[in-house]
């Protein structure tokens, strides 16, 4: 079988996948800040890391993922508040809400969710490596990571010290330098609070995350995915804290992140307040549509809302032919060549959709019905890995 290539955005360039313990294959992405519902941004992101986690299953790979929940935020407890409930039980109730649009896009690959409010104690363990190493400091109930003294900082983003001068982060008097962050923050912040050694608080943002992968998935793993929009700060964030506690590097094989969703000519965002939500865009679409508008766009470039009207009638025409083999259609040992050529080529899914489309049109053209069903077959199959059932309700 041909060798897979992702891009890799720490090289910047495609890399030949090479997990560390194959056919071990350990996969962390990002999940969403829970203070409301999923969007279609959201969406793309976790639609197009289910596909790459049924392909490499596909492909013979165990595929160990693992999602995070951030549940401890103040823009939770900000949510909540207006809404006259604890933080955490409003926390709770959105990430079921999370768990249902999830598997109503058919999204199943994940074999582990982890509230992050779960992992308090591991942060607050983390944190104190951190100080006794040197890597960070303590202001007023604060504690923060000090990125000079972090060699690597930047390099995920590819950014000079001079292009990090200008991206100061969370302006504070108490820091020491504009790049540092916050690992613990005091209690006047949020209203899910901890005891820890520096007072009352919550752990910051980026810790939370090592606080969940460096327990289950160890200090070094396969796959770490998301947004493109977090490679900077929290991404690099999660290196500088991962590689400080544990000495290991790289934390990650494969960096893999995944371009914006535009709204009206901007960046999805709830600060932007021009979401459509996956419950919104279900009342219009079925979740076949949208899982192949999302794999229509390769995941690296940007894409927007246009493209769900054309996956209607582009999945309509595809379902049409494939219905014709119904009884005929089983799984095969696929030659699924051009198919998996696609795929195998940092993850080609416009290719490998364009390559099974025209192979259910081939087929509609075979006059003899077995001979049709045997060409349509590895487009059928091929769908399947990618989350969609053309026979489905056939």
């Amino acid at each position: 079988m041909k060798k897979l290539v992702l891009y890799d955005t720490m090289s910047r360039r495609k890399e030949v996948f090479r997990p560390r313990n194959p056919p071990a294959v350990s996969m962390f992405v990002c999940g969403p800040t829970v203070q409301s519902e999923l969007h279609l941004g959201h969406a793309r992101t976790y639609i197009f890391f289910d596909a790459l986690a049924r392909y490499l299953r596909h492909r013979g790979y165990d595929v160990f993922y693992l999602m995070n929940i951030t549940d401890v935020d103040e823009r939770i407890s900000q949510a909540a508040a207006g809404r006259g409930e604890d933080p955490l039980k409003y926390a709770s109730r959105m990430a079921s809400l999370m768990m249902r649009d999830l598997e109503s896009l058919n999204i199943r690959s994940i074999s582990r969710f982890e509230p992050v409010s779960r992992h308090v104690d591991e942060a607050i363990r983390q944190v104190k490596i951190l100080l006794e190493k040197g890597f960070a400091y303590e202001a007023a109930g604060w504690v923060y990571f000090d990125t000079t003294k972090f060699k690597r900082w930047g390099r995920l983003s590819h950014q000079s010290k001079k292009d990090l001068s200008l991206r100061p982060l969370e302006l504070s008097p108490r820091k020491r330098s504009l790049n540092d962050f916050a690992l613990w923050r005091p209690e006047v912040l949020i209203d899910g609070l901890w005891p820890s050694p520096w007072g009352v608080g919550s752990p910051g943002w980026h810790i939370q995350d090592t606080a969940v992968t460096i327990p289950i998935l160890g200090a070094q793993y396969d796959i770490h995915g998301g947004a493109y929009e977090l490679v900077y700060p929290h991404h690099e964030a999660e290196i500088a804290e991962a590689e400080s506690v544990t000495g290991a590097r790289p934390l990650v094989r494969h960096w893999v992140h995944t371009n914006l969703v535009k709204s009206e000519g901007l960046k999805m965002s709830k600060s932007l307040g021009n979401v459509v939500t996956v419950r919104e865009a279900l009342r219009r679409f079925t979740p076949d549509e949208i899982r192949l508008a999302s794999l229509s766009i390769h995941y690296r470039r940007e894409t927007d809302l246009s493209g769900l009207a054309s996956a209607r009638r582009r999945l309509r025409g595809m379902k049409n032919a494939a219905r014709r083999f119904k009884d005929r259609a089983a799984s095969v040992a696929l030659p699924l060549t051009p198919f998996e050529r696609a795929l195998n080529d940092d993850f080609d899914t416009p290719n490998a959709l364009a390559w099974a489309e025209e192979t259910l049109r081939s087929a509609a053209k075979e006059a003899d019905r077995d001979k049709a069903a045997a060409v349509a077959a590895p487009a059928i199959e091929g769908m399947k890995i990618l989350g969609v059932d053309l026979l489905e309700g056939a």
